[in-house]
């Protein structure tokens, strides 16, 4: 396949998406087609076009999704239309090892790692030449028995997992020679479940490319899409996950009926499972309302679907669930309890959740109580306790078990990955934050702030060779201690200056908490007055991103000048709708640093108020730090030169009214300060200079496309324009602005854009900026930065001047600081 098809590809879905239309649906959907038909052809196709095209569905999320579902049910719908499955044979379980087949076995495995001790599943290991049919049949029950014990167990250590694959390698090899192969990939399955669940996500990408490679070799490659399928979407990886469940869908297809019912039942569960996972609920129950009534299910399969059809009713928060639970509970209550630990176990895990979740529920010994003790007593209490601790978040050991993530989660390789993988920690963080509140451990709090206040700002991509053993961490953490556990050394690397409260705001299942630092002191706060509620009704009617100023105002007489008096009610009109967000800041603070949880990331950090319901950044200079690994790393950062560059972009040659309007204001400042002035629409190389700033219009949604216009003329490259530097500077509005990535545990913005690229600190507006803000502004804050005061007391001085002119939020809250608030010049 020609790569040219992937670009072609990417540069329509991309416009797309920038544009927010479907100018190009047809050719799109007709090219994703070719483009899985191709890859899934041969192997090396795969492998040589896979990165290119998943970073394209990745890189336009919300928009590819759209495209990448469509197709998904498409494929799904011919696959259950043909009705004709074929019986899965299963017969080779029946075989029964004993003692003489595991000596048979022994000198195998010697013979084999004498030679190589490092051995992949896609060849050929061991020499079976002297097995007899029967051996292996023998062999391979008792690896797939061994397995299906195992998996009773949900947290495995490194040493299950190592085992587990030296049996892989030789189960794989037998059953090939039996020609009974399919078994081989639906005990991966199994594999990939516990994988999972004991969170070695990098080690279960890695283990899935050779299982695809494997599944070429074997003939059957729609088995070792769907293994990396069903891994990424345990996973909650939406993209790759649908890439690889239509590439195994494009591969089965290719083939004439019948198929596999085991692997159209597995298509079944696991697209339900999917689409839960990733909080697409309707498709969930979609799937299963409309199971094909061909489909033969066991009972033990019939009943794992309903469980996943009521933890999909469980997410969703749906009201009728308990009773309806309960119902269904009692109706199969013999066949539930009589199927054991595997069954009990997933059971007793999802009653945890409801009987927290739903406090009214039914949890008498007549009721749900019936089944908790039963399945209390059937499953092992150290196999449950990661899961009950983290669902009712009362144990210390909530500490510990995110610890354990977090050594795990450091394996994860790519960026693209780890704002999928941490979706286990930051649930336990989330757990852990109200934890730590009621027993007032600072240290916890500040740990589980990690991952919550977007820990990928600041991760680091690992190298990895095209071939490298499997390596799982040894997760000890009685050597793990973080710089937080210490609060004298914490305190030492901390960048703070004298009388700075320093904040970190959590967000857990609807309920705001508070920990602030002042002075050495740690001290908890409930934000009381919040509402969750209250806060998603302003969010979804874009209360924040239209906050708007103007200095005039008409009415019967014309227009005429919006007086000082109007403009301190608007401030009071404003102050009362955001009367849910009032923090506790000690009240010697002399300025405020604000870590947020990304779930807060859509609330402007210039709008919180004091206990008094003022706003604080009327007061005191407030700065958004980011995380607390950020701010740590700004110690000893070099400070600005006296004789500090200064460069802005103004495209005025556009003819953009606004922004000559906007230049006209400026422009003594620009020449009293010496900078350097860039008028074209095209620059010949990017702004390099200590401070940076740019001028030009920004969308609503410029959290997410990152483009900015000028004369409606859109610069789609950023990097054209923004080169290295110190202070980045946007007179762009909505650029400030931040949100949580739909699907992804991350937030996307430009101010993380630039910060993650090498700036100290980036100063933007969170809602529209009027052009006649920047006069005023613009030179108090340079002033005060040529005087010596931090940008952070420079910020907060030049929005006073705002306020001096206008004294309503809506226009001297619009810039916002974001990143070091100490730097200064030398």
């Amino acid at each position: 396949m020609d790569e040219k098809k992937i670009v072609e590809f990417h540069q329509k879905l991309t416009y797309e998406r920038i544009n927010d239309n479907h100018a190009h649906e047809a050719e799109l959907k007709k090219s994703y087609k070719e483009i899985l038909l191709n890859m899934a052809a041969d192997y090396s196709e795969y492998r040589k076009h896979v990165p290119k095209f998943l970073s394209s569905l990745e890189s336009n999320n919300t928009h590819s999704v759209f495209y990448s579902i469509e197709l998904f049910f498409e494929l799904y719908e011919q696959l259950m239309k043909t009705g004709e499955f074929k019986i899965f044979d299963l017969s080779i379980m029946e075989n029964e090892a004993d003692d003489n087949t595991i000596e048979k076995i022994k000198p195998i495995f010697e013979a084999s790692f004498s030679k190589n001790n490092q051995q992949r599943l896609s060849e050929e290991n061991f020499d079976i030449s002297k097995l007899s049919d029967e051996d292996k049949k023998e062999m391979a029950a008792l690896i797939i028995h061994k397995l299906k014990r195992d998996s009773k167990q949900l947290n495995w250590n490194k040493d299950m997992v190592d085992v587990t694959m030296m049996h892989f390698v030789f189960l794989r090899q037998i059953l090939v020679s039996l020609n009974a192969i399919e078994l081989f990939y639906h005990a991966v399955g199994i594999l990939f479940d516990r994988l999972t669940t004991s969170e070695y996500y990098q080690a279960g990408r890695d283990i899935a490319e050779e299982v695809i490679l494997s599944s070429y070799k074997d003939g059957i490659p729609e088995l070792g899409y769907f293994s990396s399928f069903r891994l990424y979407s345990n996973i909650g990886s939406i993209h790759t996950s649908l890439l690889y469940a239509n590439l195994s869908l494009t591969c089965i297809l290719q083939k004439e009926p019948p198929y596999s019912e085991k692997y159209v039942k597995e298509v079944v569960w696991q697209g339900i499972k999917f689409f839960r996972n990733v909080g697409l609920y309707h498709w969930a129950n979609q799937i299963y309302n409309n199971i094909p009534v061909g489909l033969n299910f066991l009972d033990y399969e019939r009943r794992s679907l309903e469980h996943t059809y009521f933890t999909s009713l469980l997410y969703m928060m749906e009201p009728s669930l308990p009773s309806m639970l309960l119902d269904y509970m009692h109706k199969e209550r013999e066949e539930i309890i009589g199927s054991g630990i595997n069954e009990a176990l997933p059971w007793l895990v999802t009653l945890y959740n409801v009987r927290r979740l739903y406090p009214q529920a039914d949890f008498s010994p007549a009721g749900f109580g019936f089944f908790i003790n039963i399945f209390e007593v059937m499953v092992p209490a150290d196999t449950v306790k990661k899961y009950k601790d983290i669902i009712e978040a009362d144990s210390a050991d909530l500490k510990k078990h995110l610890k354990e993530s977090l050594v795990k989660l450091n394996e994860t390789r790519n960026t693209t990955d780890f704002v999928y993988d941490n979706k286990s920690a930051i649930g336990i963080s989330s757990r852990l934050i109200e934890y730590s509140s009621t027993n007032k451990d600072a240290s916890a709090f500040l740990l589980s702030m990690m991952l919550k206040s977007d820990y990928s700002i600041l991760f680091k991509p690992k190298e990895s060779k095209e071939l490298a053993p499997l390596i799982l961490p040894e997760v000890n953490i009685d050597t793990f201690e973080t710089l937080y556990e210490n609060t004298e050394t914490f305190l030492e690397a901390l960048p703070l200056r004298s009388k700075t409260s320093v904040n970190w705001l959590a967000f857990s299942e609807g309920k705001l908490y508070q920990l602030q630092l002042f002075n050495g002191e740690y001290y908890f706060h409930s934000v009381n007055e919040w509402s969750y509620h209250a806060y998603k009704e302003l969010i979804n009617k874009d209360y924040f991103s239209d906050l708007s100023f103007s200095d005039t105002i008409r009415d019967r007489s014309g227009i005429r000048l919006v007086s000082p008096e109007e403009f301190k009610e608007e401030e009071i009109d404003i102050a009362k709708k955001l009367s849910i967000a009032k923090l506790s800041i000690a009240g010697k603070s002399e300025g405020v640093y604000i870590v947020k949880d990304m779930e807060l990331s859509k609330f402007p950090h210039n709008l919180f108020l004091n206990e008094m319901g003022d706003f604080i950044a009327k007061n005191i200079p407030v700065t958004n730090v980011l995380s607390t690994e950020w701010l740590l790393q700004t110690n000893g950062v070099a400070l600005l030169p006296p004789n500090y560059s200064k460069s802005i972009w103004i495209p005025v040659e556009s003819g953009d009214m606004a922004l000559n309007w906007l230049y006209s204001g400026i422009e003594n400042t620009l020449q009293e300060h010496s900078f350097e002035v860039f008028q074209h629409v095209e620059l010949a190389k990017p702004l390099s200079s200590d401070i940076n700033i740019v001028c030009s219009h920004g969308a609503k949604n410029i959290s997410e496309v990152q483009i900015v216009f000028h004369e409606n003329n859109p610069t789609y490259n950023l990097n054209a324009v923004i080169g290295d530097g110190k202070i980045l500077i946007f007179f762009v509005c909505y650029s400030g602005s931040m949100k949580m990535e739909f699907f992804r545990n991350n937030v996307t913005s430009l101010v993380k854009r630039f910060i993650a690229q090498g700036y100290e600190a980036v100063i933007a507006p969170f809602w529209a900026l009027d052009v006649t803000i920047p006069k005023y502004w613009l030179p108090e804050f340079l002033n005060c930065l040529d005087n010596g005061l931090t940008i952070s007391q420079a910020m907060f001085n030049a929005n006073k001047k705002v306020y001096e002119q206008y004294p309503t939020p809506a226009a001297w809250a619009c810039l916002h600081l974001y990143g070091n608030p100490n730097l200064k010049i030398t």
